[in-house]
């Protein structure tokens, strides 16, 4: 073989080598940092994706346990934060419905914190009574805050006087002249019909619903009452109630008055 035949086989070799290793790894290529960059995407979604599974197990925990309000808090924020997750897909299942639920026991659990319920040894036996107040409070004369004045919707059984429903104000007194036989009351927004009322002979500050029974069975579907009053110096007044939380087995004796 020639010296000239060797020296091509040989740089013909090197110059393979050189445009293998070219081709492999260019001037300016970014392969390298490629296969790190891949690794940290995936270590990122496994990270979600298991942040977003401790999430979902709560969830159904809180669900099953009743805590809806709870379960809809961590739903929403597993959903808001790792949206593409499985664990968000699996809880959109059920979040509206949850959501909806504690929207709805929040609102029931207001209502019936509205109530106060007395339980009273008095002659004779046990007076039992619940009591809510008129909701937004009066402000005669511009008076605001604490200030205002306070009008209590009470329902009370008594061992002697029997079931009674009443309006007692606060310092004040209904205005009569024009008559209470009758207050228009409206149920829920329905139009106001009139309802008997009785002041009583002492002079209190209190005004009787006469037919109690068949007021507290239209209070027990209802929501919202409205009475309009008159009032001394204050003139007509209407009076507000949220009567949607009242829970009768806090009165449980029935009796009419005798």
């Amino acid at each position: 073989m020639s010296k000239r035949y060797s020296a091509s086989v040989s740089l013909a070799g090197a110059l393979a080598l050189a445009a293998c290793s070219s081709g492999s790894n260019p001037p300016g290529a970014a392969a390298p940092a490629a296969a790190p960059a891949q690794d940290a995407a995936a270590a990122a979604r496994a990270n979600a994706e298991a942040q977003a599974g401790k999430g979902l197990k709560l969830y159904e925990q809180m669900r099953t346990s009743g805590s809806l309000d709870i379960a809809a808090q961590v739903g929403t924020e597993t959903v808001t934060k790792y949206p593409d997750s499985a664990a968000a897909a699996k809880i959109k299942e059920t979040l509206a419905e949850v959501t909806a639920k504690a929207k709805e026991d929040s609102e029931k659990r207001r209502l019936a914190g509205l109530w106060a319920y007395t339980v009273t040894s008095v002659k004779g036996g046990t007076q039992y009574a619940g009591s809510i107040e008129n909701n937004p409070p009066l402000a005669p004369l511009g008076l605001t805050g604490k200030d205002a004045k306070h009008v209590h919707l009470i329902l009370r059984q008594h061992p002697e006087w029997g079931q009674t429903v009443y309006l007692i104000l606060d310092n004040e007194k209904f205005n009569c002249k024009s008559g209470c036989k009758t207050l228009p009351v409206s149920f829920d927004g329905e139009p106001a019909r009139p309802w008997k009322a009785t002041i009583p002979p002492t002079g209190e500050p209190a005004l009787f619903i006469d037919d109690d029974k068949a007021f507290i069975a239209r209070v027990l579907k209802t929501k919202k009452v409205a009475i309009d009053v008159v009032l001394v110096g204050e003139g007509k007044k209407t009076l507000q109630f949220e009567t949607g939380g009242l829970d009768m087995s806090h009165l449980p004796n029935t009796t009419k008055k005798k």
